[in-house]
């Protein structure tokens, strides 16, 4: 028989096989739903909640992790643990230099913490600054937290020249990465590490010895306040779980898929097929969360900000894992509209939810300038400072930026990829405590901010160009 005459048969046994592999992938997920249903009931996570933390609802960006240690590191600070936390830090370091025997122990008053500290002439900021004050002059500890950006240009050489000239040989910069690692070569070139090797250390967020995990169960056994000490459990937690490989890190659901697999090879085929269609499962839910969500949105200010029903619009935007793509917008026709700045409705001020990064997760919300303060004119950057003070007026506190007059990072249900199954069933049944977050977070922005905005806009609905 030739070939040509047996491609039929062949064809017909490849879609026997690829509908024989989609049934053995439903009867996989078919089986799992309900054993991992009833294990949820006897699951030690219902009693010891091993993976919740409060820096979940903490800002666990740099600067916020960087006001934490700079806090337990500050004698001064409402810890009431004075030094002991310094001491700690001192303790743990790997390889302190000589200087730092003749400032111990050091008190209270000799000891001065700054967060963000300048450097002249657009030098940048150092996270954290450490002064410490004896007899024999100043000395100081500086920190450079990196738990998740990549350096700058030449940035650690720039703070290590800065701290030379400013407190001699008495300086000490210790830098925070997520695991052990050195910067990166154009920030701390290899050619000057020998140099500096007595003033630089690195102490990661993870690791048995000198590191911030280390420091902090450190400081939990000098802390004699309960309420401090379960704070920093959490915060060797948090490190822990977002820097490294402990099982406490992993979603019992997983532990279980894993055994199961383990214990029947047979299904690792449908296993690989549901594993690689996971991100556009994911993000179709995603999209119809968010397009669900902008529905919600709409109703609910039509039916609650009446005043300015008739030119409220509501829209939304979903792409995936695309950086600054993934948002829901609300704005009113009569607002100034720039004609100089293009694409979706970015013309106009905006009540704004957004995602920075992917999967789609780190979500904030606030009021957006369709332009960038330094791209402004005179004439816009004045409307923009007059916007910013109206939105403070009417009890938006929150923290500006280049393009947001007001923002802040969301304070639960930031990350939407491990909550997929909760926003499809939500999408399903038409509502939940996840689009009551959302909804009721945004319409309370607007309540303060479209009275603010129509104060200072409907004013002057000139062209901003003219």
């Amino acid at each position: 028989m030739a070939v040509t005459d047996r491609i039929p048969e062949i064809l017909r046994q490849v879609d026997e096989a690829r509908l024989a592999r989609q049934e053995h992938c439903k009867r996989l997920l078919k089986e799992l739903a309900p054993i991992l249903q009833e294990a949820k009931k006897s699951s030690p996570e219902r009693q010891e909640a091993s993976r919740f933390s409060s820096f979940k609802y903490l800002r666990d960006d740099e600067i916020g992790l960087s006001n934490v240690i700079a806090d337990l590191l500050d004698p001064h600070a409402e810890h009431g643990q004075g030094t002991s936390f310094l001491e700690a830090m001192l303790e743990v370091l790997p390889d302190p230099p000589g200087w730092l025997n003749e400032l111990h122990p050091a008190t209270a008053d000799s000891i001065h913490v700054t967060p963000e500290h300048p450097i002249p002439r657009g030098g940048g900021r150092i996270d954290i600054i450490v002064e410490i004050s004896s007899a024999t002059g100043h000395a100081c500890l500086a920190f450079e937290n990196k738990p998740y950006a990549r350096d700058l240009e030449l940035q650690i050489m720039t703070y290590l020249r800065y701290l030379h000239k400013r407190y001699g040989e008495r300086f000490l910069l210790i830098y925070l990465p997520p695991v052990y690692r050195w910067p990166d070569e154009n920030s701390f070139p290899q050619a000057e590490r020998k140099r500096w090797r007595k003033h630089f250390r690195i102490m990661p967020y993870i690791g048995e010895d000198a590191s911030l995990e280390k420091w902090l169960a450190t400081c939990q056994e000098r802390c004699d306040a309960e309420r401090v000490r379960s704070f920093m459990k959490d915060a060797q937690m948090f490190c822990q779980q977002k820097f490294g490989e402990s099982p406490m890190s992993i979603n019992p659901d997983v532990l279980y898929v894993r055994d199961y697999l383990s214990n029947d090879p047979s299904q690792l085929r449908a296993a690989l097929a549901v594993h690689d269609a996971w991100v556009l499962v994911r993000d179709d839910v995603c999209k119809r969360f968010l397009e669900h969500l902008c529905e919600a949105v709409k109703d609910r200010a039509h039916e609650e900000l009446t005043d300015i029903a008739s030119d409220c619009n509501v829209q939304c935007n979903y792409v995936g894992e695309k950086k600054v793509e993934n948002w829901l917008v609300i704005s009113r026709d009569n607002w100034v509209r720039y004609s100089d700045v293009p694409g979706h409705m970015g013309e106009c001020t905006q009540i704004r939810l957004e995602s920075v990064g992917p999967p789609p997760n780190k979500w904030y919300w606030g009021v957006r300038s369709s332009k960038p303060i330094d791209k402004m004119s005179e004439e816009e950057r004045e409307r923009r400072e007059d916007l910013s003070v109206a939105l403070k007026r009417h009890g938006l506190m929150l923290r500006d930026d280049n393009h947001w007059p007001q923002w802040e990072w969301l304070r639960r249900y930031r990350n939407w990829a491990p909550i997929a199954p909760e926003l499809a069933e939500e999408c399903e049944a038409g509502g939940g405590p996840i689009t009551e977050f959302y909804v009721n977070g945004l319409l309370n922005i607007a309540r303060c901010a479209i009275p603010a905005i129509n104060e200072v806009e409907l004013a002057n609905r000139t062209n901003s160009s003219e």
